[in-house]
């Protein structure tokens, strides 16, 4: 019973994700920093943005495997689903805003409740989405702060999306400063808040 409810906690921090995502892009300034790498690199291989997004989760839960893959479980399947579905949901349903300064503020509740969500999901240990996993993992084994990982993360993976041709975008821009810090005040926050659940 315990499993489940962690479960539900990581799908729900994983559909925060999904809204925060929908809400950005209905806005037309961007998300977060792998939107522009997917871009990029749907420029110069043969494949979609959406295929380009599968790669480079591919890609990351392979390094996760042989670095830790204790950092794997069912929410590593089921979260991204999750996030694709109400990311689409709120893309279909939320009307994009005219005003600049409503689209500002979308995308701040946006990019954080894709780092708020991200924590929830990764504070219950039933696995973690690909590129949350390698933040972790690669906090782990190079004994850096996780905030500080997730924001090299995020800006290597910008550079390397513009210099693929991927938009530059304000929504990247800011989710490279705010996500991995709210990522690890949520994981850590919520973490604690669950330990009766664990």
């Amino acid at each position: 019973m315990k499993m489940l409810i962690r479960l539900v906690i990581s799908v729900l921090g994983s559909s925060f994700v999904g809204v925060g995502v929908g809400m950005c892009v209905t806005t037309g300034l961007g998300a977060d920093a792998l939107g522009v790498l997917w871009e990029g690199l749907a420029k110069h291989l043969p494949v979609t943005v959406g295929q380009a997004s599968l790669l480079v989760t591919a890609t990351c839960l392979t390094m996760v495997f042989f670095i830790n893959k204790k950092e794997l479980g069912l929410a590593t399947v089921l979260n991204p689903i999750a996030t694709s579905i109400f990311t689409d949901i709120v893309i279909k349903e939320v009307p994009g805003p005219s005003s600049f300064g409503i689209k500002l503020l979308m995308v701040l509740i946006g990019i954080s409740l894709i780092g708020i969500g991200s924590g929830i999901a990764a504070a219950t240990n039933t696995g973690k989405e690909g590129y949350i996993a390698l933040s972790f993992v690669l906090s782990q084994r190079l004994a850096m702060d996780l905030a500080k990982i997730r924001m090299m993360l995020d800006a290597f993976c910008f550079i390397v999306g513009m210099l693929l041709g991927g938009k530059f975008m304000l929504g990247p821009i800011l989710g490279v400063v705010m996500i991995g810090p709210l990522l690890k005040g949520a994981s850590r926050y919520c973490g604690h808040k669950m330990l009766p659940l664990l």
